[in-house]
């Protein structure tokens, strides 16, 4: 067993902040945080001389990086590339997601979760399944050909990973109360996204099984004077998460900031939605046959809509501080509280015994390294 450290002028541990100080970890877990000048002298101690270490950014949702989306490689290699791709951008663990799809490819999703689990791929935590039970009329870059509602028989038919988090994105609306129940008795997390429901039709017996909002204001039905929709049950439902992609092209900071004003602490959440071309070297990609590329800075398709977005982590904390959430909050956004969406009591804080994972970003909050089990990554 070795103790191993990393320090920098700061440590933020997920609430308070520890000045020249060091975090000490054996193997994958988080032994302490000293002061520098109290580490043995035998200790393998590395410093970064600027910026700060703070717990590992999670994403919970990443279609895709590394010039792979998830979609045409749906195994632990595409899972392990598009993990290595967002390390570069300060992500220690994600879910890799799989766009609507085929209920083959959902089980070859499925499975590979499964193995990559068993494997312990660095960096996966689970899957997001987003699709293919959508609305039509929010459908985004999805195929609508490929959209159901699934009943408790057809969800019985799918092999469920025994490991790993599985999180679903879907239209709350059309689907039956029975088939909901169903998938949270089985630990399913539920999220609510690429939905057109009025207030109404997320009345309290579906809306109380809800966890999460999936990329607010994006792909839902909008608040209006007389009709609240999605976007107004969300932000009206303490109990509930929101994740909300900020590369300020996919919602106005404004929106950003109203949002951080309405949802209780700890229920809003960075997201990237990020594609295959984060880490890519040719800016585009193809999905569902459609070419989908970079064009100023925006992921767009052939009709001109939005397709996922072309952003890091390390950048959308970035862009939150900027537009004026606390360095505090922005960090737990990124990481605290993606991890108790996700039921992690072992990620999120920088204390003795949970895991070794922490983003170490620099004065301009861009990605120096990042630990995910106790492994730097530079």
């Amino acid at each position: 067993m070795t103790l191993k450290a990393i320090s920098a002028p700061r440590i933020f541990d997920g609430n308070h902040y520890h000045y020249n100080c060091a975090l000490v970890w054996e193997e994958n877990q988080i032994a302490s945080i000293l002061p520098i000048g109290e580490l043995p002298n035998e200790i393998e101690h590395q410093h970064f001389p600027t910026g700060l270490i703070a717990p590992g950014f999670i994403d919970i949702q990443v279609n895709g990086g590394g010039d792979v989306m998830f979609n045409n490689d749906i195994t632990t290699l595409g899972m392990a590339t598009i993990c290595q791709a967002h390390r570069k951008h300060g992500t220690a663990y994600l879910l890799p997601t799989l766009i609507s799809s085929t209920p083959e490819n959902i089980q070859h999703a499925l499975n590979a979760t499964q193995q990559a689990m068993e494997e312990s791929v660095a960096g996966v935590l689970g899957v997001h399944l987003e699709g293919p039970w959508l609305n039509e009329e929010k459908k985004g870059a999805h195929d609508a050909n490929l959209f159901y509602s699934p009943t408790v028989e057809q969800l019985e038919s799918f092999q469920w990973p025994k490991q790993g988090k599985v999180l679903v994105t879907a239209a709350i609306e059309n689907i039956d109360r029975s088939a909901l129940l169903w998938m949270k008795e089985h630990q399913v997390i539920l999220s609510c996204g690429h939905s057109n429901a009025k207030a109404a039709q997320l009345p309290d017996e579906k809306r109380l099984l809800i966890d999460g909002f999936t990329h607010l204001f994006n792909a839902m039905s909008p608040l209006e004077g007389r009709e609240p929709g999605v976007v107004g049950t969300a932000l009206y439902s303490d109990h509930s998460w929101c994740s909300i992609i900020t590369d300020g092209i996919h919602v106005h900071p404004q929106n950003v900031m109203l949002a951080h004003k309405a949802k209780p602490q700890g229920k809003l959440l960075i997201v990237t939605d990020a594609m295959a071309t984060v880490g890519s070297k040719t800016n585009q990609f193809v999905l569902d046959g459609e070419t989908i590329k970079v064009v100023n800075n925006k992921l767009v398709n052939s009709r001109g809509s939005l397709a996922g977005a072309h952003i890091g982590m390390d950048q959308s904390v970035a862009n939150v501080i900027r537009w004026g959430i606390d360095e505090e909050e922005a960090l737990k956004m990124a990481a605290t509280y993606p991890a108790q969406a996700l039921h992690c009591d072992d990620l999120g804080m920088l204390q003795p015994h949970f895991r070794a994972a922490a983003t170490i970003l620099d004065d301009d909050y861009q990605s120096q390294a990042v630990m995910v089990d106790g492994i730097l990554y530079q």
